[in-house]
């Protein structure tokens, strides 16, 4: 299957205001209890007839274009010919789900009329959320995806120092971790009211990352950009996903834009900043 036309659709990055890890499953996945939101900040890409063959660009030369790509192996699996030009705005390996975003983005360009839901839980466990286009508690290894309205107004500042983080690193390091280290997660629930009732006081008391303690025991310089943002106006702060990317949640966009510019005057050009919003509508 192919499109019949030129096609331009926006693959949005993603959040978790909530990870936490239950344990192991007896397929190597862990079972999660997550809360993600879509951003408005995310990449473009362009879907291109053609007759036979495919073919992935993408304009981030880091980013491999062949079977090992998410969005190469997504149109392989629906047979689908033609040419795919990704615009990359999304930090690699950051915690955002750039990759999960674009395999979505694939199959709801080029699977109309295909239960894409049951290939998306195939290829990764983030692509069933952003399938659903809107914030979701997902479960399981994340394909079980719950959608929720929420209606949080509040500016978000992503900051990636730069480096990536293995999500198979990630996973390891929180294996090792010994259960005293753990701090105990708060009640999802809590946070799912505050998401719905736009309390973002709520929200920030509620922000929790199962991940975030071995990473920021090795990379020290999250912690000190966490603190940097609570600083200069944060309600809340917190590491995305598996990292390296840290957010945190303003009540006002001008404060979130001055944050950004004193993490650039403090930290240097490589600390990557980008002020957005939440996805508030379904798409």
């Amino acid at each position: 299957m192919t499109t019949q036309a030129r096609l331009t659709l926006f693959s949005p990055a993603k959040i978790n205001v909530y990870l936490r890890i239950l344990g192991k499953r007896s397929d190597g996945y862990h079972d999660l209890e997550t809360v993600m939101l879509p951003l408005d900040f995310g990449d473009e890409m362009i879907f291109e007839p053609r007759p036979a063959g495919l073919e992935l660009i993408c304009d981030d030369p880091r980013l491999p274009v062949d079977d090992s790509n998410l969005v190469v192996r997504a149109a392989k699996l629906l047979d689908a010919t033609g040419k795919i030009t990704l615009r990359k705005r999304t930090p690699l390996a950051a915690g955002l789900g750039g990759g999960s975003s674009n395999a979505a983005t694939t199959l709801r360009a080029l699977g109309r009329g295909q239960l894409v839901e049951d290939l998306a839980a195939k290829l990764g466990s983030d692509i069933n959320f952003f399938l659903a286009g809107s914030a979701a508690l997902c479960r399981g290894r994340g394909e079980s995806v719950h959608p929720i309205p929420c209606r949080l107004r509040a500016t978000v500042l992503l900051i990636n120092p730069g480096f990536g983080i293995s999500t198979k690193w990630a996973y390891e390091r929180w294996a090792e971790v010994s259960a005293g280290w753990r701090a105990a997660p708060p009640d999802v629930t809590l946070l799912l009211r505050a998401l719905v009732e736009d309390d973002l006081e709520g929200v920030s008391r509620s922000l929790y990352n199962s991940l975030e303690a071995p990473s920021v025991r090795k990379y020290p310089v999250l912690s000190l950009l966490k603190d940097t943002m609570r600083q200069d106006g944060a309600a809340g702060v917190l590491m995305s996903g598996s990292g390296a990317t840290v957010f945190g949640l303003f009540a006002e966009q001008r404060a979130a834009e001055r944050a950004a510019e004193k993490i650039r005057e403090r930290f240097g050009p490589s600390m990557w900043t980008q002020v957005t919003r939440i996805a508030l509508i379904a798409r």
